[in-house]
C-alpha cells in the first residue's frame, strides 16, 4: 500500500479468512500512520520509508484502515477498507 497526501493506494484490499498477511506500507512523501485497529495495528510510516506488517486475517468482514498520524490538512480523509472473506 502506498501512502501519500492524502490517500492510500490501493484503498481497498481483499484477502481470505485465515490468510497469513504480509502488508508493506510505503510513504512516498511525508510521515504517515497506518492503523487497522480490528487487527491490533497502529504503526508510523516514516517519510520516504516502508514498513512491513505481518498478521493473520482471523476475522471476517469489512474493516476500516486509516492514517493515524497528522500529515497535513487532509490526513483524516486517508482511509480504506480491508475485506476478509
Amino acid at each position: 500500500i502506498t501512502a501519500r497526501q492524502f490517500e492510500f493506494e490501493p484503498n481497498n484490499v481483499t484477502v481470505n479468512y485465515n490468510d497469513s498477511i504480509l502488508l508493506t506500507v510505503t510513504s512516498v512523501d511525508v510521515g504517515h500512520g497506518f492503523a487497522l485497529p480490528d487487527f491490533g495495528i497502529n504503526k508510523k510510516v516514516p517519510a520516504g520509508e516502508s514498513i512491513e506488517l505481518r498478521f493473520t486475517a482471523d476475522k471476517t468482514g469489512e474493516f476500516r484502515f486509516f492514517n493515524s498520524v497528522y500529515s497535513g490538512s487532509g490526513w483524516k480523509n486517508m482511509t480504506g477498507i480491508f475485506n476478509v472473506r
